[in-house]
């Protein structure tokens, strides 16, 4: 299925700091907020290459159906991965 992905960039405050953020949303409908994180920074109390951070997910992009949020080295995997989620209307590990 086709969908209409869209990112707005929106800066998001988390882990005491402000962070680039992006808003990726489907057909108009918010699915996820990813936030870029730094080698130096830690996700989930472990070290990982700098790259986009799955701060927020809903429907099938839902933290709470992952057990570690992905940490994806570019926009295009991020969007990649939203549109996998979508297509399989559930959350894989």
């Amino acid at each position: 299925m086709t969908r209409d992905i869209t990112l707005l960039p929106m800066p998001v405050l988390a882990d005491g700091g402000r962070h680039e953020g992006q808003l990726i949303l489907a057909d108009g409908q918010l699915v996820a907020v990813f936030t870029w994180v730094t080698p130096e920074e830690t996700v989930g109390g472990q070290e990982r290459a700098g790259g986009w951070f799955l701060e927020a997910g809903f429907g099938p992009c839902s933290t709470l159906l992952s057990v570690t949020p992905p940490v994806l080295a570019t926009l295009d995997e991020a969007v990649n991965w939203v549109q996998a989620r979508l297509d399989n209307g559930l959350a894989q590990p």
